[in-house]
Protein backbone atom coordinates (compact mmCIF):
# COMPACT_ATOMS: atom_id res chain seq x y z
CA UNK A 1 0.00 0.00 0.00
CA UNK A 2 1.41 3.53 -0.78
CA UNK A 3 2.07 6.06 1.88
CA UNK A 4 -0.18 9.39 1.69
CA UNK A 5 2.25 11.06 0.35
CA UNK A 6 2.84 9.05 -2.20
CA UNK A 7 -1.06 8.88 -3.11
CA UNK A 8 -0.51 13.00 -3.44
CA UNK A 9 2.46 13.35 -5.60
CA UNK A 10 1.08 10.63 -8.02
CA UNK A 11 -2.47 12.97 -7.97
CA UNK A 12 -0.36 15.21 -10.00
CA UNK A 13 0.35 13.56 -12.98
CA UNK A 14 -2.37 13.10 -16.13
CA UNK A 15 -2.93 9.16 -15.92
CA UNK A 16 -2.47 8.50 -12.97
CA UNK A 17 -5.77 6.82 -11.61
CA UNK A 18 -6.58 7.62 -8.27
CA UNK A 19 -8.32 4.31 -7.28
CA UNK A 20 -4.93 2.51 -7.59
CA UNK A 21 -3.23 4.44 -4.32
CA UNK A 22 -6.18 4.69 -2.50
CA UNK A 23 -6.51 3.32 1.42
CA UNK A 24 -8.00 -0.34 1.46
CA UNK A 25 -9.83 0.37 4.69
CA UNK A 26 -12.68 2.60 2.96
CA UNK A 27 -15.11 -0.28 2.82
CA UNK A 28 -18.42 1.17 3.52
CA UNK A 29 -21.18 1.58 0.44
CA UNK A 30 -23.61 4.17 -0.14
CA UNK A 31 -27.26 5.13 -1.71
CA UNK A 32 -29.31 7.16 -3.85
CA UNK A 33 -31.95 6.87 -6.30
CA UNK A 34 -29.83 6.99 -9.00
CA UNK A 35 -28.26 3.74 -8.48
CA UNK A 36 -24.94 3.73 -9.42
CA UNK A 37 -21.53 1.39 -8.85
CA UNK A 38 -18.14 0.91 -9.40
CA UNK A 39 -15.55 -1.47 -7.71
CA UNK A 40 -12.63 0.34 -6.64
CA UNK A 41 -9.00 -1.52 -7.46
CA UNK A 42 -6.92 -2.48 -4.70
CA UNK A 43 -3.49 -4.21 -4.30
CA UNK A 44 -5.08 -6.21 -1.47
CA UNK A 45 -6.25 -9.66 -2.92
CA UNK A 46 -9.17 -9.62 -0.32
CA UNK A 47 -10.99 -6.21 -0.59
CA UNK A 48 -10.45 -5.99 -4.71
CA UNK A 49 -13.20 -9.05 -5.01
CA UNK A 50 -15.58 -7.24 -2.85
CA UNK A 51 -17.75 -5.21 -5.09
CA UNK A 52 -18.72 -1.83 -3.38
CA UNK A 53 -21.71 -0.14 -4.71
CA UNK A 54 -22.24 3.56 -4.59
CA UNK A 55 -25.68 5.46 -5.57
CA UNK A 56 -24.33 8.95 -6.76
CA UNK A 57 -26.98 12.20 -6.52
CA UNK A 58 -25.36 15.36 -8.29
CA UNK A 59 -26.88 18.48 -7.91
CA UNK A 60 -26.63 21.35 -9.57
CA UNK A 61 -27.54 24.66 -8.58
CA UNK A 62 -28.79 27.84 -10.59
CA UNK A 63 -29.07 30.50 -7.87
CA UNK A 64 -25.90 32.46 -7.15
CA UNK A 65 -27.26 33.45 -3.17
CA UNK A 66 -24.75 31.79 -0.56
CA UNK A 67 -27.63 31.93 1.41
CA UNK A 68 -29.52 29.62 -0.65
CA UNK A 69 -26.60 27.68 -1.52
CA UNK A 70 -25.28 27.51 1.99
CA UNK A 71 -29.05 26.54 3.07
CA UNK A 72 -29.62 23.68 0.42
CA UNK A 73 -26.33 22.34 1.36
CA UNK A 74 -27.26 22.26 4.94
CA UNK A 75 -30.80 20.64 3.72
CA UNK A 76 -28.94 17.71 1.70
CA UNK A 77 -26.44 16.95 4.29
CA UNK A 78 -29.70 16.69 7.00
CA UNK A 79 -31.84 14.36 4.58
CA UNK A 80 -28.02 12.40 4.14
CA UNK A 81 -28.82 8.85 6.19
CA UNK A 82 -26.44 7.80 8.83
CA UNK A 83 -24.69 4.62 7.99
CA UNK A 84 -23.21 3.26 11.51
CA UNK A 85 -22.05 -0.19 10.16
CA UNK A 86 -21.03 -1.92 7.05
CA UNK A 87 -21.15 -5.20 6.14
CA UNK A 88 -19.30 -6.84 3.10
CA UNK A 89 -22.71 -9.12 2.10
CA UNK A 90 -25.34 -6.30 3.02
CA UNK A 91 -27.07 -6.04 -0.68
CA UNK A 92 -28.00 -2.18 0.95
CA UNK A 93 -26.62 1.04 -1.17
CA UNK A 94 -25.40 3.60 0.65
CA UNK A 95 -25.32 6.93 -0.72
CA UNK A 96 -22.63 9.80 -1.81
CA UNK A 97 -23.70 13.17 -2.95
CA UNK A 98 -21.89 16.13 -5.07
CA UNK A 99 -23.70 19.88 -4.68
CA UNK A 100 -22.18 22.04 -7.03
CA UNK A 101 -23.16 25.93 -6.67
CA UNK A 102 -21.61 29.56 -7.65
CA UNK A 103 -22.38 32.23 -5.33
CA UNK A 104 -22.10 36.16 -6.01
CA UNK A 105 -19.61 38.07 -4.35
CA UNK A 106 -19.88 37.30 -0.41
CA UNK A 107 -17.49 36.18 2.48
CA UNK A 108 -17.76 33.14 4.56
CA UNK A 109 -16.10 32.20 7.77
CA UNK A 110 -15.93 28.88 9.29
CA UNK A 111 -18.16 27.62 12.13
CA UNK A 112 -15.96 28.25 15.12
CA UNK A 113 -13.96 31.75 13.97
CA UNK A 114 -14.02 35.31 14.75
CA UNK A 115 -15.34 37.83 12.07
CA UNK A 116 -13.51 40.45 13.76
CA UNK A 117 -10.10 38.87 13.38
CA UNK A 118 -10.68 37.35 10.17
CA UNK A 119 -12.46 40.37 7.52
CA UNK A 120 -12.65 43.33 7.56
CA UNK A 121 -16.05 44.56 8.37
CA UNK A 122 -15.75 47.94 7.48
CA UNK A 123 -14.71 47.09 4.28
CA UNK A 124 -17.40 44.54 3.97
CA UNK A 125 -20.15 47.02 4.78
CA UNK A 126 -18.91 49.30 2.23
CA UNK A 127 -18.67 47.00 -0.38
CA UNK A 128 -21.91 46.02 0.55
CA UNK A 129 -20.74 42.48 0.82
CA UNK A 130 -22.67 40.03 2.94
CA UNK A 131 -20.34 37.80 5.77
CA UNK A 132 -21.91 34.26 6.37
CA UNK A 133 -20.82 32.02 9.26
CA UNK A 134 -21.39 28.56 7.71
CA UNK A 135 -22.02 25.16 9.49
CA UNK A 136 -18.08 23.55 9.43
CA UNK A 137 -14.98 23.98 10.32
CA UNK A 138 -12.25 25.59 8.84
CA UNK A 139 -11.14 28.88 7.80
CA UNK A 140 -12.49 32.27 5.63
CA UNK A 141 -12.96 32.17 2.15
CA UNK A 142 -14.47 34.52 -0.41
CA UNK A 143 -16.87 33.29 -3.09
CA UNK A 144 -17.44 35.14 -6.10
CA UNK A 145 -18.95 34.11 -9.60
CA UNK A 146 -14.94 33.68 -10.86
CA UNK A 147 -15.06 30.36 -8.40
CA UNK A 148 -17.30 27.12 -8.20
CA UNK A 149 -17.93 25.70 -4.81
CA UNK A 150 -18.09 21.81 -4.30
CA UNK A 151 -19.86 19.82 -1.46
CA UNK A 152 -19.50 15.65 -1.20
CA UNK A 153 -21.23 13.96 1.56
CA UNK A 154 -20.82 10.70 2.34
CA UNK A 155 -21.07 7.84 5.09
CA UNK A 156 -18.90 8.69 8.05
CA UNK A 157 -16.88 5.81 7.93
CA UNK A 158 -15.65 6.18 4.40
CA UNK A 159 -14.49 9.48 5.34
CA UNK A 160 -11.43 10.56 3.84
CA UNK A 161 -9.92 14.34 3.61
CA UNK A 162 -8.14 13.70 0.49
CA UNK A 163 -9.91 11.18 -1.62
CA UNK A 164 -11.75 14.26 -3.41
CA UNK A 165 -9.38 16.60 -3.36
CA UNK A 166 -7.19 13.82 -5.20
CA UNK A 167 -9.80 12.76 -7.60
CA UNK A 168 -10.26 16.41 -9.10
CA UNK A 169 -6.90 16.61 -9.16
CA UNK A 170 -6.55 13.98 -11.57
CA UNK A 171 -9.09 15.21 -13.36
CA UNK A 172 -8.33 18.47 -13.96
CA UNK A 173 -4.48 17.67 -14.43
CA UNK A 174 -5.43 15.86 -17.79
CA UNK A 175 -7.45 18.59 -18.61
CA UNK A 176 -4.67 20.88 -18.42
CA UNK A 177 -2.68 18.24 -20.61
CA UNK A 178 -5.21 18.07 -22.90
CA UNK A 179 -4.81 22.14 -23.65
CA UNK A 180 -0.84 21.75 -23.22
CA UNK A 181 -0.55 24.14 -20.29
CA UNK A 182 1.59 23.70 -17.55
CA UNK A 183 -0.76 23.81 -14.95
CA UNK A 184 -0.02 20.66 -12.39
CA UNK A 185 -2.21 20.36 -9.27
CA UNK A 186 -1.41 18.50 -6.47
CA UNK A 187 -2.97 18.03 -2.56
CA UNK A 188 -1.01 19.39 0.22
CA UNK A 189 -0.53 18.48 3.86
CA UNK A 190 -3.16 20.92 5.06
CA UNK A 191 -5.54 19.08 2.61
CA UNK A 192 -5.37 22.13 -0.10
CA UNK A 193 -5.35 21.95 -3.57
CA UNK A 194 -2.68 23.78 -4.80
CA UNK A 195 -0.90 24.39 -8.42
CA UNK A 196 3.04 23.60 -9.19
CA UNK A 197 4.17 26.80 -7.48
CA UNK A 198 2.38 26.03 -4.20
CA UNK A 199 -0.17 28.64 -4.45
CA UNK A 200 -3.97 27.27 -3.08
CA UNK A 201 -6.62 27.02 -5.66
CA UNK A 202 -8.96 25.39 -3.44
CA UNK A 203 -9.38 25.31 0.58
CA UNK A 204 -11.34 22.75 2.50
CA UNK A 205 -13.44 22.22 5.17
CA UNK A 206 -15.53 19.50 6.62
CA UNK A 207 -18.18 18.23 9.10
CA UNK A 208 -18.70 14.94 10.74
CA UNK A 209 -21.52 13.83 12.32
CA UNK A 210 -22.45 10.60 13.36
CA UNK A 211 -22.72 8.27 10.65
CA UNK A 212 -21.90 10.69 7.76
CA UNK A 213 -19.74 13.35 6.96
CA UNK A 214 -19.01 16.05 4.36
CA UNK A 215 -16.27 17.73 2.26
CA UNK A 216 -16.32 20.79 0.84
CA UNK A 217 -14.14 23.57 -1.42
CA UNK A 218 -14.11 26.01 -3.15
CA UNK A 219 -12.10 25.98 -6.86
CA UNK A 220 -10.79 29.42 -7.88
CA UNK A 221 -10.85 29.93 -11.50
CA UNK A 222 -11.02 33.11 -12.88
CA UNK A 223 -11.84 34.77 -9.21
CA UNK A 224 -11.37 38.78 -8.34
CA UNK A 225 -8.32 38.10 -6.22
CA UNK A 226 -7.34 41.67 -5.86
CA UNK A 227 -11.13 41.81 -4.56
CA UNK A 228 -10.08 39.00 -1.68
CA UNK A 229 -7.74 40.52 -0.43
CA UNK A 230 -9.12 43.35 0.43
CA UNK A 231 -12.30 42.37 2.03
CA UNK A 232 -9.89 39.53 3.93
CA UNK A 233 -7.66 41.63 5.00
CA UNK A 234 -7.80 41.43 8.62
CA UNK A 235 -9.23 44.54 10.69
CA UNK A 236 -6.56 44.44 13.06
CA UNK A 237 -4.23 44.56 10.40
CA UNK A 238 -3.72 47.94 10.84
CA UNK A 239 -2.23 47.75 14.14
CA UNK A 240 -4.59 49.84 16.14
CA UNK A 241 -6.62 46.53 16.76
CA UNK A 242 -6.11 43.39 18.63
CA UNK A 243 -8.54 40.52 18.83
CA UNK A 244 -7.78 37.83 21.52
CA UNK A 245 -9.64 34.43 21.62
CA UNK A 246 -9.74 30.61 21.17
CA UNK A 247 -11.79 31.11 17.68
CA UNK A 248 -10.13 29.31 14.72
CA UNK A 249 -7.62 31.17 13.12
CA UNK A 250 -7.18 31.31 9.35
CA UNK A 251 -4.01 30.19 7.98
CA UNK A 252 -3.10 32.58 5.18
CA UNK A 253 -1.45 31.24 1.54
CA UNK A 254 -1.13 32.68 -1.77
CA UNK A 255 -3.26 31.94 -3.76
CA UNK A 256 -3.66 31.57 -7.42
CA UNK A 257 -6.82 31.34 -10.17
CA UNK A 258 -6.32 28.24 -12.39
CA UNK A 259 -8.19 29.68 -15.19
CA UNK A 260 -10.58 27.39 -16.86
CA UNK A 261 -14.26 28.52 -17.23
CA UNK A 262 -17.35 27.16 -14.85
CA UNK A 263 -18.93 25.16 -17.24
CA UNK A 264 -15.59 23.48 -17.81
CA UNK A 265 -14.72 22.80 -14.19
CA UNK A 266 -18.42 21.48 -13.55
CA UNK A 267 -18.62 18.92 -16.28
CA UNK A 268 -15.20 17.71 -15.44
CA UNK A 269 -15.97 16.82 -11.74
CA UNK A 270 -18.90 15.39 -12.84
CA UNK A 271 -17.28 13.19 -15.19
CA UNK A 272 -14.80 12.07 -12.83
CA UNK A 273 -17.33 11.37 -9.69
CA UNK A 274 -19.41 9.58 -12.56
CA UNK A 275 -16.01 7.36 -13.72
CA UNK A 276 -14.52 6.57 -10.07
CA UNK A 277 -17.86 6.05 -8.48
CA UNK A 278 -19.91 4.12 -11.40
CA UNK A 279 -19.72 1.32 -13.55
CA UNK A 280 -20.08 1.99 -17.34
CA UNK A 281 -23.20 0.00 -18.00
CA UNK A 282 -24.55 2.07 -15.51
CA UNK A 283 -26.98 4.31 -17.75
CA UNK A 284 -29.26 5.83 -15.03
CA UNK A 285 -27.13 8.97 -14.35
CA UNK A 286 -28.95 12.63 -14.32
CA UNK A 287 -27.84 15.57 -12.36
CA UNK A 288 -30.76 17.54 -10.57
CA UNK A 289 -30.75 21.30 -10.84
CA UNK A 290 -32.07 23.69 -8.15
CA UNK A 291 -32.65 27.22 -7.08
CA UNK A 292 -35.19 29.30 -5.23
CA UNK A 293 -38.21 28.59 -7.69
CA UNK A 294 -37.91 25.06 -8.58
CA UNK A 295 -37.31 23.59 -4.97
CA UNK A 296 -40.62 21.18 -3.41
CA UNK A 297 -42.37 22.86 -0.84
CA UNK A 298 -41.03 20.91 2.01
CA UNK A 299 -37.49 22.21 0.67
CA UNK A 300 -38.47 25.93 0.52
CA UNK A 301 -39.92 25.20 3.97
CA UNK A 302 -36.64 23.72 5.15
CA UNK A 303 -34.30 25.77 3.22
CA UNK A 304 -35.88 28.73 3.91
CA UNK A 305 -35.28 28.56 8.03
CA UNK A 306 -31.92 27.88 7.83
CA UNK A 307 -31.85 31.28 5.48
CA UNK A 308 -33.39 33.13 8.63
CA UNK A 309 -30.37 31.90 10.34
CA UNK A 310 -27.69 32.51 8.41
CA UNK A 311 -28.66 35.81 7.84
CA UNK A 312 -29.26 36.93 11.39
CA UNK A 313 -26.69 39.31 13.45
CA UNK A 314 -27.23 36.48 16.25
CA UNK A 315 -25.60 33.73 14.45
CA UNK A 316 -22.84 35.56 12.27
CA UNK A 317 -21.59 37.67 15.00
CA UNK A 318 -23.46 36.66 18.52
CA UNK A 319 -22.11 32.73 18.05
CA UNK A 320 -18.65 33.97 17.90
CA UNK A 321 -16.72 32.49 21.01
CA UNK A 322 -15.51 34.46 23.90
CA UNK A 323 -12.95 37.12 22.91
CA UNK A 324 -11.37 40.60 23.59
CA UNK A 325 -11.42 43.41 21.43
CA UNK A 326 -8.86 45.99 22.52
CA UNK A 327 -8.38 49.19 20.27
CA UNK A 328 -5.33 51.44 20.65
CA UNK A 329 -4.33 54.81 20.06
CA UNK A 330 -2.22 56.50 17.59
CA UNK A 331 0.88 56.16 19.58
CA UNK A 332 0.04 52.25 20.12
CA UNK A 333 -1.61 53.21 24.23
CA UNK A 334 -4.27 50.93 25.19
CA UNK A 335 -7.51 53.60 24.74
CA UNK A 336 -10.16 50.47 25.34
CA UNK A 337 -11.00 46.80 25.33
CA UNK A 338 -14.26 45.07 25.32
CA UNK A 339 -14.91 41.87 26.69
CA UNK A 340 -17.30 39.72 24.54
CA UNK A 341 -19.04 36.49 24.69
CA UNK A 342 -22.02 35.05 22.71
CA UNK A 343 -22.35 38.99 20.82
CA UNK A 344 -22.64 40.45 24.55
CA UNK A 345 -20.85 42.88 26.14
CA UNK A 346 -19.31 41.46 29.60
CA UNK A 347 -16.88 43.93 30.45
CA UNK A 348 -14.89 47.16 29.56
CA UNK A 349 -11.56 48.40 30.35
CA UNK A 350 -10.12 51.90 29.74
CA UNK A 351 -8.29 55.02 30.84
CA UNK A 352 -10.41 57.32 28.75
CA UNK A 353 -13.11 59.38 30.13
CA UNK A 354 -15.52 58.49 26.93
CA UNK A 355 -15.49 55.16 28.43
CA UNK A 356 -15.13 55.07 31.91
CA UNK A 357 -18.06 57.51 32.55
CA UNK A 358 -20.35 55.40 30.93
CA UNK A 359 -18.94 51.66 31.80
CA UNK A 360 -21.96 50.60 33.50
CA UNK A 361 -24.91 51.01 30.62
CA UNK A 362 -22.06 49.80 28.08
CA UNK A 363 -21.70 46.76 29.95
CA UNK A 364 -24.49 44.21 29.06
CA UNK A 365 -25.49 45.99 25.59
CA UNK A 366 -25.01 43.95 22.37
CA UNK A 367 -21.49 44.10 20.73
CA UNK A 368 -22.62 46.26 17.56
CA UNK A 369 -20.81 50.13 16.80
CA UNK A 370 -24.31 51.55 16.44
CA UNK A 371 -25.45 50.37 20.10
CA UNK A 372 -22.06 51.13 21.93
CA UNK A 373 -21.94 54.34 20.01
CA UNK A 374 -25.34 55.37 21.08
CA UNK A 375 -23.95 54.66 24.88
CA UNK A 376 -20.88 57.46 24.58
CA UNK A 377 -20.46 61.35 23.53
CA UNK A 378 -17.65 61.14 21.88
CA UNK A 379 -17.75 62.01 17.90
CA UNK A 380 -14.76 60.44 17.12
CA UNK A 381 -14.93 57.49 19.19
CA UNK A 382 -18.76 56.75 17.74
CA UNK A 383 -17.42 56.67 14.17
CA UNK A 384 -14.86 54.49 15.11
CA UNK A 385 -16.48 52.05 16.30
CA UNK A 386 -19.63 52.24 14.33
CA UNK A 387 -17.01 51.36 11.34
CA UNK A 388 -14.86 48.47 13.51
CA UNK A 389 -17.76 46.67 15.08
Amino acid sequence: MRSLKARRVLASFPGFGLVAFRRNNNTDTTSTPFSFSFRRQSNSPTTSKQKKLYDLEVYISRSRSPYFNLSYEDYLFTRFPAYTSYSASSTQLSKKVLFLYTNYRSVIIGRNQNPWRETNVQSLRRHNVPLIRRKSGGGTVFHDEGNVNYSVMMPGNSFDRDEHALLLCTALNSVFKQRAEETVLSVNERHDIVDQNARKVSGSAYKLQRGKAYHHGTMLLNSRLETLSKLLHHSVDSGLEVVEGPGVQSVRSPVSNIGISNELFINTAIAAFKSEYMTGSDNAFKARYVDEDSITKEEEQEVNKSIDELQSWEWTFGSTPKFVHRFLLRDSTPAVSFTVKEGTILDLESNLPEFTEYKDSIIGSPYRGADVASRIDSELWKQRLIGAI
